[in-house]
């Protein structure tokens, strides 16, 4: 793809030919044009794809020139570039066709953005003129996704004909997949910058590439003496440098053929998952968590308390902080994956929202919805685990909020939560849950045995009790070790305890259960 700068100022034009590296971003400098009369003699043997033009020049100008170009060059993309921010020259810049209209003040990466929107309007144009290479291409591009995601048998025939850059017979195959980010969060921004990335990728590298929904898939060559990710980090380097972009990559593993590139997309897929779990980390490739097995899938009984009291306090910031500290706990473990993580934060998500369940369960309103984690985070879009969790455990902190904590039924449930959360505390009084809610202890009382039609004391009991019911079922665990866990160091006087209220010895219940 050809490119023509067109300007009477020796200053501009060798400024436009040095400030922006046109090989790299995959064009053929053509010699600049002094003037608009010179650039209309050398077109027709020259044939630029793209010219960049000022508008006023000694002789016939910018427009004028733009619209006898159009006349030689049908096809051609005419980007002005002046120092005139006229509403005028604007209008008679659209009748003349011409693609974009720049003022010279413009930073090098706004100009670099016009051009990729020129070389894009440029390719356009040349597949709407062919439609059999139109056809082709969809045929190619059919086939290349069929490699990818379900594997053929016919592969190493299929890169033959259709990508015989690849030559699978020389060499293996690897597949990579490429996000790029940085070029504003506006959905239109985001083809043009993964087109301009593979527009750059396909002059540095001989390559097939595959556009994705929000990412590129690309398959090249293992050269002989060097690895993918050292080169590509080469090849990124420069990429993010010109197109002022981040690039986020995954690596699959090497294979042997074109029948085998779907067991390379698969390992790339696994891989790409792990952006959203290190977000630091941008590079990732297959050989790196091959080895991780997955770690805890759900959250343990503390975190569950711990969620409760939080969730209760109304406090986002130590919800937040909560949230990262048992993340960032998570991901240290060696066998972290993203499945395992995304289990673990959905038991979590799972948790607030019992809680809140059992809440309104309890009120006399009844009345706290919210959607499910799943379904909640297919109605708020696409964001990393831990942005998804800590934005629904916030909604539960709002609905319980809003809904279930006004007046002295809210006084009371917020009570029976904190009992709950801190039921193998032996400093759990009626005391300790009058300051959790702001009431004197005297107070509380009334309105608890209003509302429960129980004292506070009988009611921590018989929690304890009903909780030790529920542990003794697990045989492996000691009675001991369950009277301890519930605030009773006298074991005696536990099983004494819990004889009265239910006419058995723990022991005895759990033979019975």
């Amino acid at each position: 793809m050809k490119i023509m700068i067109v300007d009477d100022e020796i200053i501009i034009r060798e400024g436009l030919s040095k400030v922006i590296d046109w090989k790299q971003l995959g064009f053929t400098f053509l010699p600049p044009a002094e003037s608009a009369e010179e650039a209309l003699e050398r077109m027709p043997a020259e044939r630029p794809d793209l010219i960049l033009s000022d508008i006023r020049m000694f002789g016939k100008d910018g427009l004028t020139m733009a619209k006898e170009a159009k006349v030689l060059l049908p096809n051609v993309e005419i980007i002005m570039l002046t120092g005139y921010d006229d509403f005028e020259y604007m209008q008679q810049a659209i009748r003349n066709e011409v693609s974009d209209y720049l003022l010279k003040t413009s930073r090098p990466a706004d100009i670099i953005q016009a051009v990729h929107r020129a070389v894009q309007r440029i390719r356009n144009k040349w597949e709407t003129q062919s439609q059999a290479i139109l056809k082709d291409k969809e045929i190619r591009k059919r086939w290349l996704e069929k490699m990818l995601t379900e594997g053929i048998s016919e592969g190493n025939h299929l890169l033959n004909d259709y990508f015989p850059l690849l030559k699978p017979e020389e060499t293996q195959l690897q597949v990579l997949l490429i996000r790029a980010a940085g070029w504003g969060d506006k959905d239109s921004n985001r083809p043009l910058l993964q087109f301009a990335v593979d527009n750059m990728l396909r002059e540095m590298i001989p390559c097939e590439t595959m556009h994705m929904t929000s990412m590129l898939a690309v398959v090249l060559r293992v050269e002989e003496g060097w690895r993918v990710e050292g080169r590509y980090r080469t090849l990124a380097a420069k990429i993010e440098h010109l197109l002022k972009c981040t690039l986020y990559c995954a690596v699959g593993t090497p294979v042997n053929s074109g029948n085998e590139l779907n067991i390379s997309y698969r390992n790339a897929v696994q891989a790409s998952k792990f952006w959203t779990m290190y977000v630091q980390e941008r590079n990732w490739s297959y050989e790196q968590i091959k080895t991780r097995k997955g770690w805890r899938t759900l959250c343990s009984r503390e975190e569950e308390s711990e969620l409760s009291q939080l969730l209760l306090s109304g406090d986002t910031l130590r919800l937040n902080q909560w949230i990262g500290s048992c993340i960032s706990e998570y991901l240290v473990h060696p066998d972290a994956t993203y499945d395992s993580l995304s289990s673990y934060i959905q038991s979590l998500a799972i948790s607030g929202f019992r809680w809140l369940e059992r809440v309104a369960s309890e009120s006399e309103t009844g009345q706290a919805r919210i959607p499910d984690f799943t379904s909640w985070g297919e109605q708020n879009g696409e964001t990393t685990l831990r942005d998804s969790l800590q934005q629904y455990l916030h909604a539960v902190m709002n609905v319980y909020r809003q809904s279930l904590s006004k007046g002295p039924t809210g006084y009371v449930e917020r009570v029976i939560s904190f009992v709950r959360a801190n039921i193998g505390s032996q400093k759990l009084t009626l005391v300790q849950a009058a300051r959790h809610v702001h009431l004197h202890p005297g107070h509380l009382s009334e309105v608890f045995k209003k509302e429960t039609g129980s004292n506070f004391i009988d009611f921590l009991v018989k929690q304890k009790l009903e909780l030790a019911k529920e542990m003794l079922k697990d045989p492996s665990v000691k009675v001991s070790d369950i009277s301890r866990s519930l605030g009773y160091e006298d074991v005696k006087y536990f099983s004494q305890l819990f004889r009265k209220h239910y006419g058995q010895t723990p022991s005895e219940y759990r033979e019975q259960a």
